[in-house]
Formats: C-alpha cells, sequence, structure tokens
C-alpha cells in the first residue's frame, strides 16, 4: 500500500497535468526526478514551477536549466522542494530562489472529517456569481483579477471539478474548488474576505468538498495549506503528511 504523502504527491501530479492540459501553451513534463511546469497565462510562481521529485544528483544538476527555461517563458519561476530534500533546496538558494514559504501537504479520511455548523448556504456557483467569486480570490491571493478571471474560465471545466460558493442573505461570502481524481479528491481556492472571516465559512466550504469527495468514492482528500490556514484544516481534521517548501525570488519591492 502507498503511503499517504506518496498517494498525496500522485494525486496532485494527476489533478495538475490535467488542469494544465485546459491552457494553450501550458506545459506538464515529467523529467528523471523533476516536473516542470509553465503556464505563461498565469504570471504567478506557483505556476510556473519545477517540482523536484526525487533530491537526487541528477535533479541536483538538471535544476539550473529547469529554471532558465521557465524563467525564459517571460514568468517569475518557482521549485517545490520536499522535508529533507537538502540537496536540491540548496541548489536553487545558490541560484537565487531565496524566498521560502511553507505549503504543508494534508490529507483526511472519511471517518475523521470533522462536523462543520456555519450559518451559510454552501452550493455550486451559479453564472451570475462567478464574478464576485474570483473578485474573492485576487484579493485573497493577492493576484490581478484578470489573472484569477483567465485561470478560473479554465479551471472550472477540468473533467472532476466542482466550484462551490458559500452564500449569506444573498451575498457570496466564500468560494472554495474541489477536484476528484480517482481514490482521490483535492480541495484547492479555499477563499473568503476578511470582513466575514472568523465565522466557519471557510471551514464550512472545505468540509462540503471532501464530503462530495467521499461520497463520489474518494478514499482521502488532500491539499496545500498556506499558512493561514493551516489551523482552519487541522480543526477539519487534516493532518500534515508531507512537508513542501515553495521557493522564489525575493520580492524586489
Amino acid at each position: 500500500m502507498l503511503s499517504e504523502s506518496v498517494a498525496l504527491h500522485r494525486a496532485m501530479e494527476a489533478a495538475t497535468e490535467r488542469l494544465y492540459a485546459q491552457f494553450d501553451g501550458a506545459r506538464f513534463e515529467r523529467r528523471s526526478d523533476l516536473v516542470v511546469l509553465v503556464l505563461p497565462a498565469i504570471p504567478i510562481p506557483l505556476f510556473n514551477s519545477v517540482w523536484v521529485a526525487e533530491d537526487s544528483a541528477a535533479a541536483a544538476a538538471a535544476l539550473h536549466d529547469a529554471i532558465a527555461e521557465v524563467e525564459s517563458s517571460g514568468v517569475q519561476p518557482s521549485v517545490q522542494v520536499r522535508a529533507r530534500f537538502d540537496r536540491t533546496r540548496q541548489v536553487a538558494m545558490e541560484l537565487g530562489l531565496t524566498a521560502a514559504e511553507q505549503t504543508p501537504g494534508m490529507v483526511v479520511r472519511a471517518g475523521e472529517l470533522a462536523d462543520v455548523s456555519a450559518e451559510v448556504e454552501i452550493g455550486l456557483i451559479a453564472e451570475d456569481e462567478i464574478d464576485a467569486a474570483n473578485e474573492i480570490l485576487a484579493s485573497a491571493f493577492d493576484a490581478p483579477l484578470e489573472v484569477m478571471q483567465a485561470f478560473m474560465a479554465s479551471a472550472r471545466h477540468v473533467e472532476g471539478s466542482r466550484w462551490y460558493v458559500g452564500r449569506a442573505e444573498g451575498t457570496v461570502v466564500s468560494t472554495a474548488v474541489g477536484y476528484t481524481l480517482g481514490k482521490a479528491t483535492g480541495i484547492a481556492n479555499v477563499a473568503t474576505p476578511n470582513q466575514f472571516r472568523g465565522r466557519g465559512y471557510g471551514s464550512a466550504l472545505t468540509a462540503r468538498a471532501a464530503a462530495d469527495g467521499f461520497e463520489q468514492g474518494s478514499q482521502f482528500a488532500c491539499l496545500q495549506s498556506s499558512p493561514i490556514g493551516h489551523a482552519l484544516y487541522q480543526r477539519l481534521g487534516f493532518r500534515d503528511v508531507e512537508d513542501y517548501t515553495l521557493l522564489t525570488r525575493p520580492s524586489q519591492g
């Protein structure tokens, strides 16, 4: 049986490959111990990245050219490494990617998912709610609105994906995406505006996305957590099973 860490990583790779197939000019390429991701339409380092699959000498030797290839597309690159990947982490930092953000890989199984109570109506997004949801995503992830509009216009059509919104008194107050692929359900883009935080909306949407995946036969739900969301996901029953670090160039601002 696969470890939860390996199962999580394989699910992430499969979902990302399917996502990139939706975009013109995007590339998702496995190369020995690296995975190269290029998505010029979304010029954010997270989406233009080199994932290190194994902390091997071959991966370390190939990292310079892989980063340069991503950067040649006119975007800022990133490198994603896992815990104990000291060799490739050091090479990436020597190449100038010294800003580090922890994004733990987390998993929950059906019997571990906590019950959530929040005064919010949850449903799949309606066409007339897309603008409001994209504004929430742009604000939450500090990204240009047009970038989130372009991303979600394609991401929402990935097979197995479901785009949720939370509504309170007729207003869209939170959003999240769930996608089921095989035996895994991934959860992403959980976002709530500042003025609506602290009311359990994000927890409720995350739990709903996971529960829907379990109903469809998923063995586990998974996500990569931002620092701000980590405690929220832990309260829902998610557990850290992998320690990812995203390395980028420091901001010039």
